[in-house]
């Protein structure tokens, strides 16, 4: 990790999974946003680097097409007058409405082809095409829960309440003057900063992917729904990565490491160090043992495709 005291360290993520229900608000837009990072994070590593890697070993490798994710990134909060740009642009008018709002998501957003225009004026909602499907969520509300401001009333109501753990509790809000709280920061500037620094933290470990499928949507015993797993297994990339190990050579070996290991396979290989070229030892050891499409040696390591 980024601290040598978290050298030896294991870390586990667990976070909500993708949510689409019948009415979509601020919250789930969050959680997406979220999910939508972490398919980006997976892709890069699975995708990107893998063949990147090949790439640069110069390894013969037929590209394999995948999903990428970035341009719904780059709607949500990564471009100019991004969704989460303009819901704290409109956050900080003291006029800004929801109204207002999804009429600006849609002038700035409508020709998009990962933004799904609302069909009637009359409606204050939008779409997203995610990775994992589209959503339609709705605005109402999106202003007052990115704000995040303490209620006034509330904050009278616990300033004369005669109970000391609360007015300790909320001392901090007490002392805070109104224009202070009033440029703190919105909670969608929040969980975005919150979430740049968990994606910093994840891309300077060895991560390792967990996919959980659900057989159906009902939390129900025996009860495989073909279509639904099917759906998942497309949408989360699983296809493309299992068809990029299977095409693929997931194992791989420094040469010095590959010589050490698997020297007494081939008659005539020493150790590393008395080798004056480890990779013609690894390529020798590898032509006694295995058949061409199995392997290739690239720059500095021997790759092995899985048995």
């Amino acid at each position: 990790m980024l601290n040598k005291k978290y050298l030896f360290s294991l870390g586990i993520l667990d976070i909500f999974g993708f949510e689409n229900f019948q009415q979509n608000s601020f919250e789930q837009l969050c959680i997406n946003y979220a999910n939508e990072n972490l398919q980006q994070f997976f892709v890069h590593h699975i995708f990107k680097l893998e063949q990147e890697e090949y790439n640069n070993e110069h390894i013969n490798w037929k590209h394999i097409a995948f999903e990428d994710n970035q341009r719904i990134l780059d709607l949500i909060a990564i471009k100019s007058m991004n969704i989460i740009a303009l819901i704290d642009e409109e956050s900080r008018f003291p006029k800004g409405t929801d109204r207002s709002l999804c009429d600006k998501l849609h002038a700035n957003h409508s020709k998009n082809d990962n933004f799904i225009p609302r069909k009637t004026d009359n409606i204050i909602s939008f779409g997203i095409r995610h990775f994992a499907g589209n959503v339609y969520y709705d605005c109402e509300n999106f202003l007052e829960k990115n704000r995040d401001t303490f209620s006034q009333d509330l904050m009278k109501l616990l300033q004369e309440t005669k109970s000391k753990f609360l007015r300790n509790l909320f001392l901090n809000e007490f002392q805070i003057g109104t224009e202070t709280r009033k440029r703190a920061p919105s909670l969608g500037t929040q969980f975005k900063k919150s979430l740049d620094s968990l994606m910093n933290i994840l891309s300077s470990c060895q991560p390792f992917f967990i996919r959980c499928i659900k057989p159906n949507e009902y939390k129900t015993p025996n009860n495989f729904d073909r279509a639904l797993v099917c759906r998942q297994l497309r949408y989360s990339g699983m296809m493309e990565t299992i068809s990029i190990r299977r095409k693929g050579y997931p194992i791989r070996h420094l040469f010095r490491d590959f010589v050490d290991r698997y020297r007494l396979l081939a008659p005539g290989v020493g150790p590393s160090h008395c080798e004056m070229d480890c990779r013609l030892a690894a390529d020798k050891i590898c032509k006694t043992v295995l058949i061409n499409q199995d392997y290739q040696i690239g720059k500095t390591k021997v790759f092995l495709k899985v048995s």
